[in-house]
C-alpha cells in the first residue's frame, strides 16, 4: 500500500481504527466518532489513533493506510457497532483484506458487548431518572434497540445488556423494545404508565436514534425522559481508550 500524499510518519507503538457503519446525514454521529478517537489518542500518546467509516467519510481505507505509516506494530479495530452481526462479522474482514491489512489488523470486541457498558448506562438512567423527579426504585428501564426482520444480533445483543442491567437492581423494571422487531417502542411505551426511562441502545445519533425514538415515545402521558444513543455518552470515550490498551497488551 502506497503512503497517502501528506501522511506523517510517526514512530507509534501499536495503532487502532475506531470504525462505524456511517450515516446518511450522519455529520452528528461522524462528530461523535472522531470525539472517541481524539479522546483515545490523549488517554494513549503512544498508539496512533484514527476514526474511519464503512460507508462515508472519513473512509476505513483512508485510516488504515493513515495507521499502517504510523506504526510498525500491531493495528486494532474496534467496532463502534452495538452487536457483532454483519458488518463486523463479514463487511470489516473484507475491507480490511482487500486493503492488503487483513494480516497486520486485528478485530476487538464490538462497543455493544462491553462488560463495562451495563454499569455506564445504569448509572446515566438513574441520573435521567432524577432529572424527571423520580428514584429509580420508581421508574421503568426501557432500553431500545434496533432490531432486524432477518437477523437475531441486534435483539440478542440488547436483551444481553438488559439482563446485565437487571443484575445491577435499582429499577421497578427494567424492559427491553426495537424499532425493527417486536415487541416495538411504540407498544411498549404505552403499556406501562409508571415513570420511564428510555435509553437507545445506539452508537449514534442517526435516524433511529434522533427522529423514530423520540416520535415513538411521544404519546407517553406521564413522566419520561431519554438519554439519547449510548455511544454519545462521554463515558465511552474512556471505555473504547481501555480497551484498545487491553487489547494492545494481549
Amino acid at each position: 500500500m502506497s503512503k497517502p500524499p501528506g501522511a506523517t510518519v510517526v514512530t507509534a507503538a501499536a495503532a487502532a481504527v475506531i470504525v462505524a457503519h456511517g450515516e446518511r446525514g450522519g455529520a452528528f454521529s461522524n462528530a461523535v466518532l472522531k470525539g472517541h478517537a481524539e479522546h483515545a489518542a490523549a488517554e494513549l500518546p503512544h498508539v496512533a489513533v484514527a476514526a474511519g467509516v464503512l460507508s462515508g467519510e472519513p473512509a476505513l481505507e483512508t485510516a488504515l493506510a493513515d495507521m499502517a505509516h504510523r506504526t510498525s506494530g500491531p493495528i486494532l479495530l474496534y467496532p463502534f457497532f452495538m452487536a457483532p452481526g454483519y458488518f463486523v462479522s463479514v463487511k470489516i474482514p473484507k475491507r480490511l483484506t482487500d486493503a492488503g491489512l487483513g494480516d497486520r489488523c486485528r478485530v476487538l470486541t464490538p462497543l455493544g458487548f462491553e462488560p463495562a457498558l451495563a454499569p455506564i448506562i445504569h448509572a446515566k438512567a438513574e441520573l435521567a431518572a432524577g432529572d424527571i423527579g423520580v428514584r429509580a426504585g420508581e421508574a421503568r428501564l426501557l432500553l431500545v434497540g434496533h432490531g432486524s426482520k432477518v437477523a437475531r444480533a441486534s435483539a440478542e445483543a440488547t436483551e444481553a445488556v438488559a439482563a446485565s442491567l437487571r443484575g445491577l437492581g435499582g429499577f421497578a423494571r427494567i424492559e427491553t423494545a426495537y424499532l425493527e422487531e417486536p415487541p416495538f417502542l411504540a407498544d411498549v411505551v404505552l403499556a406501562d404508565t409508571r415513570p420511564t426511562v428510555v435509553v437507545g441502545f445506539f452508537n449514534g445519533d442517526g435516524l433511529h436514534a434522533a427522529e423514530d425514538v423520540p416520535e415513538a415515545i411521544g404519546g407517553f402521558d406521564g413522566a419520561i425522559a431519554y438519554t439519547g444513543p449510548v455511544g454519545a455518552f462521554p463515558e465511552i470515550s474512556r471505555l473504547i481508550a481501555r480497551a484498545i490498551a487491553e487489547g494492545i497488551d494481549r
